[in-house]
């Protein structure tokens, strides 16, 4: 109950934040995402302060694809870095032995906070970032500390 109240809670001020608008310098960015939930990333912007992130980490423990609504918007007095706060869902598989039979089965849901700067003269965008996880279909949550991760993308103008 107290992570349902919490995801609810995270939908309500990504919905709130959503009424602003301010112009990115990229339109879609590809990378690395370097931290628990190592992978590949793809972000893209489909309106001026609103984004979609897809991240698939692949493990030799489990796999994930997660797929999150970010807003985002520059820090003020700071050019080139910006905030974001999000929310999502991923589907997966892990492969673990306390996790045997259709308890290996992932589906849970994301959120998402961090800050992004992007280089002015360069075509890349560096994150870091917090994204705690819930699974609803198993007891595999170890969300508090894995979330942490830097992202390093590379930028189309």
């Amino acid at each position: 109950m107290k992570l349902r109240n919490l995801f609810i809670v995270g939908l309500l001020a990504v919905a709130a934040f959503a009424t602003t608008a301010n112009a990115q310098s990229y339109r879609t960015a590809f990378g690395a995402r370097l931290g628990y939930d190592s992978g590949l990333t793809l972000k893209h912007f489909f309106a001026p302060s609103s984004a979609f992130e897809g991240i698939l980490s692949v493990s030799p423990r489990y796999f994930q694809l997660t797929g999150l609504y970010e807003y985002q918007q520059p820090l003020p007095g700071a050019p080139g870095l910006d905030w974001f706060v999000g929310l999502g869902a991923h589907i997966g598989n892990i492969y673990h032995k306390d996790y045997a039979g259709s308890g290996r089965f992932l589906v849970g849901g994301d959120l998402i906070a961090g800050l992004e700067y992007t280089f002015p003269t360069a075509p890349f965008s560096m994150s870091l970032d917090w994204k705690p996880s819930f699974n609803f279909t198993n007891d595999y949550n170890d969300y508090w500390y894995a979330g942490l991760a830097l992202s390093i993308r590379y930028t189309f103008r």
